[in-house]
């Protein structure tokens, strides 16, 4: 029993003995590869929470031509905290934590001070090393809570960390969205976005991140960081009054008419500059947004805007001028198995060339273009190609379409006449406008262009001139007959609509059946249209040319002149308005001497800068409102006081001046009639209270 309990014992002496040998060795080995190995431990262990993270530029500006921002990045911040930090500086914490949780509660409004008090101190305790306190935060706000007690003694004391999150913004909205461009859906960026995207977004920097506790990451301080570089900014050749005009009017045009899609571009004769490119196609439930750049990016058959290269191909060749009589019979030819028709049967059976555009006839640009091309229709394409119908426009809009004309040795026996009124070839609306503005341009045709300089840090990098691609693209004699024939169209053919007493506008209207695919030109037996509109103004002196496309209209008429022809109107008239050198001079001194005062009432500020921009100075006054008088050659301000509760006298004011005016007093508008006020429903002198009602009828 001895010798079994000695066994027994000096088998526990044994196995303990073990156990301190192996714990020496552990903690030999320790120390070993603390004070040998250690530093290799720790770098590999760094190494894999510790990594360099890339920073984002700041993506550079994008600015109308005169300046205004189109888009821009705004930061916005994630601010969190490491409450592990905070352990540096307990006290100040504890002495601070009312004062934060005021200040956040008064900055967001949307918790009280003492939840924010309590979530502080729960995620205190927790020592939560990377906890997320507010999201988007405003680069005003992050300075001004820079300020505040804790954290204005710094990360490395208040725990406190700014991500910053930076968001793309467009400050005047969905206006050019499509153009001035976005990221979509796969991740690419399109317009100016996409086609500049090396010169915004600048260069990358670096940072050095830890990644710890929970898979949170956080910041470092490290020799190795690197600050990014801003992106450069772009200066586009946009003018955001004329795109907001184009943009509206192209939209009521689409809900008016249930359209597609349509779009709009105004461009500068003599430059190419466009000023404003509108782009808006219908969604699944039936608003419209810019889905697609229709302007540079979809090619279709121009239709009835195409018979005016027709016409100039034939002019170049000798072949015809705008006298020459075209026999059109009853507006119905047969090109062998196939008909062309006009749409309404010729004033005559024999029309001139001029006459035949002015009215739009198919058959006579048919014949014309079958009976002098058919044999040769290399001759004709060639012209085409000359025109700039073949090849695609160099424009810096990623997307751009290539035209789409056959080779002559693929052309059929009706192919003349069916390319010469617009049929059998797809371009797109910028080919058509890039060839009428060399119209406009006496010959000269240039390139259509939207930037005009990339800037950095306010320094010029990189500016775009004018690119002319052809110095004289057709003779003198042509271009003087075809601008004939386009004032012709507005004065006394299918475009009279748009005719003024203000502003001469030449232009061409087209209407065209479009091919649905297999379908052909019927899509469940019902025809598909597209109008248009091309042109440029004042026609005799051309500054702007402009092109209208509406696609597949369904309501309130199809034709070129009423769908396309209307905004062509409204966006003419605009960049009339705001151009007083298209305008005729006043004499005013002619209006004196008829006692006739130019402008009888209206504000007294806006009546004094119309004189003085006429060279006629004004007397002082110090009312807001005034009337004119005219006293022998000279013309005299008067004081207008208003009551506010009485009724004015606004016969022979403004609707702009009397609409301002009664509606600060609270009365509500109608208004019957253009022009000056000739007549009020409410007279002068009576009592008004806020709601009235007043009607205004306009002489």
């Amino acid at each position: 029993m001895a010798n079994k309990k000695k066994e027994i014992l000096l088998r526990a002496y044994l196995g303990f003995l073990f156990i301190c040998l192996l714990g020496m060795a552990i903690i030999g080995r320790a120390f070993y590869i603390q004070t040998t190995q250690g530093e290799y431990y720790r770098s590999l262990a760094d190494s894999l929470t510790i990594y360099p993270k890339k920073i984002l530029a700041e993506r550079g500006n994008i600015y109308s031509e005169d300046g205004r921002l189109l888009a821009t990045t705004l930061p916005t911040f994630d601010i969190r905290i490491d409450f592990k930090t905070i352990d540096n500086a307990p006290k100040l914490f504890n002495e601070t934590v009312d004062s934060v949780s005021m200040l956040l509660s008064l900055m967001f409004n949307d918790k009280s001070k003492q939840q924010y008090k309590t979530e502080l101190l729960r995620e205190r305790k927790k020592k939560s090393r990377y906890y997320l306190l507010k999201r988007n935060v405003s680069y005003n706000q992050l300075n001004e809570m820079k300020r505040w007690p804790l954290f204005r003694a710094g990360q490395y004391v208040s725990g406190m960390i700014a991500v910053q999150n930076d968001k793309r913004m467009m400050p005047f909205g969905l206006l050019a969205q499509r153009t001035i461009g976005f990221t979509n859906k796969s991740g690419s960026k399109v317009g100016l976005e996409g086609k500049f995207d090396e010169q915004l977004k600048g260069v990358q920097g670096q940072v050095m991140v830890q990644k710890i506790s929970g898979g949170a990451i956080i910041p470092i301080d490290s020799k190795e960081q690197i600050t990014p570089q801003p992106g450069k900014d772009i200066y586009t050749t946009l003018n955001v009054e004329l795109q907001d005009v184009a943009q509206a009017a192209l939209y009521r045009a689409l809900e008016h008419h249930r359209a597609e899609h349509g779009c709009v571009v105004l461009m500068e004769v003599k430059t190419g500059k466009i000023k404003a490119i509108a782009n808006l196609g219908m969604n699944p439930d039936s608003s419209y947004s810019e889905k697609f750049n229709y302007a540079a990016g979809e090619a279709t058959e121009p239709g009835s805007t195409f018979k005016l290269a027709t016409v100039a191909a034939l002019m170049e060749d000798g072949r015809i001028n705008n006298n020459t009589a075209v026999e059109v019979g009853d507006g119905v030819a047969k090109f062998y198995s196939l008909t062309i028709k006009d749409h309404d049967r010729p004033e005559t059976p024999s029309l001139t060339v001029k006459r035949a555009i002015e009215v739009s006839s198919n058959v006579a640009v048919a014949k014309l273009a079958y009976d002098n091309y058919s044999s040769s229709p290399a001759k004709f394409y060639r012209h085409l190609e000359d025109f700039g119908f073949t090849q695609k426009i160099n424009i810096e809009l990623p997307g751009a379409a290539t035209p789409v004309l056959a080779q002559p040795k693929k052309w059929s026996g009706v192919s003349t006449a069916f390319i010469a009124h617009g049929y059998e070839l797809q371009v797109t609306p910028l080919h058509t406008l890039m060839f009428y503005n060399a119209i406009a341009n006496n010959g000269v045709m240039v390139q259509p262009r939207m930037v005009e300089k990339v800037k950095e840090y306010n320094n010029t990098v990189d500016s775009f001139s004018t690119v002319v691609l052809n110095e004289k693209l057709l003779s003198e004699a042509t271009i003087r007959q075809l601008r004939e024939m386009l004032v012709g169209v507005v004065e006394n053919g299918t475009a009279r609509n748009l005719k003024t007493d203000y502003l001469q506008v030449a232009g061409k209207t087209g209407t065209a059946v479009i091919a649905q695919g297999k379908d052909g030109y019927k899509n469940a037996g019902k025809k598909i249209y597209q109008a248009s509109f091309c042109g440029y103004f004042p026609a005799d002196a051309p500054q702007y040319s402009m092109i209208v496309v509406i696609n597949s209209p369904s309501t309130n008429g199809y034709y070129g002149n009423v769908v396309a022809g209307t905004i062509f109107k409204e966006v003419a008239d605009k960049v009339y308005s705001l151009n007083l050198n298209m305008h005729p001079s006043v004499n005013v001194q002619l209006a004196a001497e008829n006692k006739l005062p130019v402008i009888q009432k209206g504000n007294t500020s806006d009546i004094k800068n119309i004189y003085a921009f006429l060279g006629t100075k004004m007397n002082e006054i110090h009312s807001e409102w005034a009337t004119v008088t005219a006293n022998g050659n000279r013309l005299l301000l008067a004081e207008n006081e208003m009551n506010s509760d009485v009724m004015p006298d606004v016969t022979g004011m403004s609707l702009k001046d009397a609409i301002y005016l009664l509606e600060s007093m609270g009365v509500k508008v109608f208004v019957s009639g253009k022009g000056n006020i000739k007549t009020q429903s409410i007279n002068a002198g009576e009592k008004i209270s806020r709601g009235m009602q007043v009607t205004l009828e306009l002489n």
